[in-house]
């Protein structure tokens, strides 16, 4: 057993139990330097990314136009169901099960939060675990890959559209990952996400009420 997976005495632990940890690599790391020189890093914007997120914004504002003038009412309840459902394959999915281990899960339930998280279209499950063990452990420092000291919007939306801190992906490394890659069904994820989350996250929600 690798030793990242370690179970905890009550079956779950929260983000301020003073336990031992599940994931020991998280434990944050006090003695890394909030900022480097500012010379020492530029940023440098990934312009496909802006386009997307620009493009899906403005396609949310017009899809709650639709919603209010023309949508019939089982198109925005199935919406709204899709919205809740994306949301648990990050929060009870990608976070709590997946990137704090806080507690465990059987095969249909996993298989459901991995299909869920893949309609979030926020990343496959290992990179999204990934980056947020990396925010754990090096919190508020240029190794967190949504440091808040670089901003409000920054840390809420920027970071998705700039390249990221030489030393989240440096730090990120270091991370232990051993519990995610080793896992069959997130590899299976990892692997075929980018045919996976245009089907999970835009055709079917699309088709399904048309043809219903």
């Amino acid at each position: 057993m690798p030793p990242n997976v370690t179970s905890a005495p009550n079956g779950i632990q929260y983000e301020d139990e003073t336990m031992d940890p599940l994931i020991p690599s998280i434990e944050k790391y006090d003695g890394y330097p909030k900022q480097l020189p500012g010379n020492e890093y530029k940023r440098e914007l990934v312009w496909r990314n802006i386009i997307l997120f620009a493009y899906l914004h403005l396609a949310a504002l017009y899809g709650a136009y639709l919603m209010l003038t023309a949508a019939s009412w089982p198109t925005v309840i199935w919406a709204i169901v899709l919205y809740h459902w994306s949301g648990w394959g990050i929060t009870a999915g990608a976070h709590r099960l997946w990137a704090h281990r806080s507690y465990k899960a059987n095969l249909p339930l996993r298989m459901i939060l991995v299909l869920f998280n893949t309609l979030a279209f926020e990343n496959h499950v290992i990179e999204w675990a990934r980056d947020h063990r990396v925010h754990h452990k090096f919190s508020e420092t240029n190794a967190d890959p949504h440091n808040a000291n670089r901003g409000f919007f920054f840390s809420h939306i920027g970071w998705l559209l700039c390249r990221k801190h030489p030393d989240v992906i440096s730090k990120g490394k270091g991370i232990d990952m051993s519990d995610l890659e080793n896992d069959p069904l997130l590899k299976f994820q990892r692997k075929y996400y980018l045919i996976l989350m245009p089907i999970v996250c835009f055709v079917v929600p699309t088709v399904l009420p048309v043809y219903l």
